[in-house]
């Protein structure tokens, strides 16, 4: 693969990732959309009182501490006269859904949202076991074919929302898997392309997470006056440009990917004197293994005539720990607990952003409201760029994670590991407390009612979420064995995503007997998230023993100069 070409795979496999990959986590500006459009609002025409449910639903609980929603108001006026700018319009000049609010629907709509995330998750180990029967290629194709499928059917049902509102689960579940095979093809993109610098996982897992902005895009380009329909297909006519480009650019080699599974034998034994003298015996020394071995081997002698046939053996290798001991670690549980925890809070801010923004405002009635509430959800979307900046940040400050063993004699090596082991938990560590700190942040901050302190939380939500997936990388590069790495990987991915599932049901919750008030659902998941302060605990501890085990070690002096014997002849 040339230069040209190879750059042209790195940058649009950058771009694709952008473009289609965590689309989902945009949720909160594609829901209103489909509110508008009546998406599964098949119960909310059967209750003639329900539409004053809708105007007033989780007012009361709001009044008491927004009294003053006046002064409010004039603190966002210099903010909401730039809404046009953001393609915010009025609610009259367009034609408004079955109401302001509905909650059978709105708990419809999460719940397919939820198993639309769940598979964006939960697919990355089922994809680790389709790389040893399909291209990396193939996979993306697949992809790509998936998005499109899922934005035709977002399509269908948007044509028709009453009677076609059952495509709409279907098609998220399509989103979320396109979305992480093109994830998974752009990492595994540079064990295809040797020589990719260190910092490119970070900017694809940037890439993701800068990816919710599609939506937000979207939501403004809808809002503009355009048709939902026309803007998805030219959506889906994207997707299809990522699968020709795939089909033409990504001729990728697989041989080297199966060379740590497998073990070869392979002679190079060449006469290279023998050729550069006589051209007719170099060919004849070419077929004659004997005489490569007469011509290349010192000690001839000794192995061809004791041993006439040659045999080789694979070389012993060290003893790979069972992955069972690192799956019950305490690192592991301690740090699968806590990050299961944090996608389960992060995806429930996003699902219920909307409500939160509603009540913040107060629910005043009127054209003021609306902007506002809608103007904040597009910040909130705007601001999902800057996991463009926080991604590289986090792969720069975990930089030292990987080992890196110098030729030289054994116990130098190991000695180098150990050290170097210890200074990478250390720096591991560091950025651990750093990312609960950040956690600690963003918790305390969504439990302040305030609409313009919620802008804090748009940011500290996109670093967090950010920093997820580069901190688990370096935990188990860092800490567990290398043989490990995938699998615990896989398995992190898979039962992290399974507990996600519990968010609907806290969703439920938040719109039932918590009348869209989430301070204690919040309060909650932050008790739960302080926790997570025993990882770094416990691998300071592990750390302080092992150094501690090396710095008791016994201290042997090899004199640089041994003694000769000298044979001493009688006279």
């Amino acid at each position: 693969m040339g230069p040209i070409l190879r750059l042209w795979v790195l940058g649009s496999a950058l771009v694709e990732t952008f473009l289609f990959s965590g689309c989902l986590l945009g949720w909160n500006s594609l829901s209103p959309i489909l509110v508008e459009l009546g998406v599964l609002a098949h119960h909310c025409h059967s209750d003639a009182g329900l539409s004053e449910e809708r105007r007033n639903y989780t007012s009361a609980v709001y009044e008491s501490n927004f009294t003053d929603v006046t002064a409010t108001q004039q603190s966002l006026h210099g903010i909401l006269e730039m809404s046009p700018l953001l393609g915010l319009t009025e609610p009259g000049s367009r034609q408004e859904g079955p109401g302001d609010l509905c909650i059978s629907q709105e708990q419809n709509l999460n719940l397919a949202f939820t198993v639309g995330s769940f598979f964006m998750w939960g697919s990355f180990l089922p994809l680790q076991l389709l790389m040893g029967y399909t291209q990396i290629r193939s996979l993306r194709q697949i992809g790509g074919a998936l998005i499109s499928v899922s934005c035709l059917m977002l399509v269908y049902c948007c044509t028709n929302p009453p009677s076609l509102s059952m495509f709409l689960p279907f098609a998220l579940v399509a989103q979320g898997l396109g979305g992480s095979c093109v994830t998974f093809s752009s990492l595994m993109l540079p064990h295809f392309l040797p020589g990719v610098v260190a910092i490119y996982p970070s900017l694809v897992i940037a890439c993701f997470a800068a990816s919710a902005t599609m939506f937000t895009i979207i939501k403004i380009i809808y809002n503009s006056g355009i048709s939902i329909v026309p803007i998805v297909l030219v959506y889906g006519a994207m997707s299809c440009a990522m699968f020709l480009n795939t089909f033409l650019s990504w001729n990728l080699d697989q041989k080297n990917s199966d060379e740590g599974n497998m073990y070869r034998v392979q002679l190079r034994l060449n006469c290279y004197d023998t050729v550069r003298k006589d051209e007719q015996k170099g060919e004849w020394c070419q077929k004659s293994l004997k005489h490569k071995f007469h011509a290349s081997l010192r000690d001839r002698e000794r192995i061809l005539s004791l041993r006439r046939t040659l045999s080789f053996k694979r070389p012993e290798i060290s003893a790979t720990p069972p992955l069972q001991e690192s799956l019950m670690t305490p690192t592991f549980i301690l740090h699968l607990f806590s990050d299961s925890v944090l996608l389960t809070w992060i995806y429930f801010y996003v699902s219920s952003l909307n409500l939160h923004l509603r009540g913040l405002s107060g629910h005043q009635a009127g054209q003021r409201y609306h902007v506002s509430t809608d103007l904040f959800s597009s910040l909130f979307g705007a601001l999902q760029m800057l996991g463009l900046f926080a991604a590289p940040l986090f792969c720069i400050l975990l930089r030292n994670h990987r080992l890196r063993k110098r030729p030289g004699k054994n116990s130098k090596n190991e000695a180098r590991t150990s050290y170097r082991s210890l200074c990478t938990v250390k720096r591991l560590c560091v950025v651990y407390s750093l990312r609960i700190l950040l956690i600690c942040c963003f918790g305390a901050v969504c439990l302040i009612p305030s609409l313009t302190i919620q802008v804090l939380t748009f940011i500290l939500h996109i670093i967090v979420r950010t920093s997820m997936f580069m901190v688990s990388t370096s935990l188990y590069q860092c800490v567990f064995h290398k043989d490990h790495f995938g699998s615990l990987l896989g398995i992190h991915t898979v039962i992290m995503s399974l507990l996600t599932l519990l968010q609907h049901p806290l969703f439920l919750l938040l719109t039932g007997p918590l009348k869209g008030d989430p301070f204690w659902i919040h309060l909650g998941f932050l008790a739960l998230s302080l926790s997570s302060i025993s990882v770094p605990l416990y691998l300071m501890i592990k750390r302080r023993q092992k150094e501690n085990h090396i710095l008791s070690r016994r201290v042997y002096y090899h004199p640089t100069k041994t003694l000769t014997s000298q044979t001493i002849t009688p006279t």
